[in-house]
């Protein structure tokens, strides 16, 4: 998925849904050839599918459409607001699949943050029988302060990607338009940052 066309076009499909290869040339102009090879290459690694077809006005033929497979690979969010601590897992078209709630004691330690957020992932990839391989990476939604007070690094978490998405921006936002910050849903902007980064050429 690392190739630019190819992700190009997993994020094509993510934002407007299942697509014929004509559809994606066109939109992507990009010339069929290019557009058959890359699809092939993801359908041989499981990141798409062929789910049906569509007819096309006039022309008495049906076009093939593809689209993202979401048992390709998961994203393991977090987010920690104040005293909150949420954990979710989440597809690659964004919807969640298990999560945990965690109202965190005063003054709680990082260790004890980091272990009680594994121990929440842990369940919840057993809940979900899904197996670490399957994770694209875990995204970590919250200020840059706690960040560093947890002394989270790239290696936190074994093999697996870490990916920090600042929630000072998503307070200020809140702060700005009047509606309050949802805690609980924190982790969703963990998974979120996950899944752009499938779309960054490496």
């Amino acid at each position: 998925m690392k190739p630019k066309i190819q992700a190009r076009l997993i994020e094509l499909i993510l934002s407007e849904g299942a697509m014929s290869r004509s559809e994606m040339a066109r939109r992507l102009s990009v010339s069929a050839s290019k557009i058959t090879e890359a699809t092939a290459g993801l359908i041989e690694n499981g990141i798409l599918y062929e789910c049906g077809f569509r007819s096309t006005p006039g022309k008495g033929r049906r076009n093939q459409l593809l689209d993202v497979d979401i048992s390709c690979g998961f994203a393991l969010g977090a987010g920690l607001y104040e005293r909150t601590l949420s954990v979710g897992l989440c597809t690659i078209k964004g919807d969640t699949l298990s999560h945990r709630i965690i109202e965190l004691p005063e003054n709680a330690t990082a260790e004890y943050i980091l272990s009680t957020g594994k121990s929440a992932a842990e369940e919840i990839l057993n809940d979900c029988c899904i197996s670490e391989e399957k994770l694209f990476g875990i995204g970590l939604c919250m200020t840059k302060s706690d960040f560093e007070r947890l002394g989270i690094s790239k290696t936190s978490f074994g093999r697996l990607p870490v990916l920090f998405e600042p929630a000072d921006r998503i307070i200020a936002y809140s702060r700005d338009t009047g509606m309050p910050v949802d805690p609980n849903g924190m982790f969703v902007f963990g998974c979120g940052r996950v899944v752009r980064n499938l779309f960054c050429e490496k």
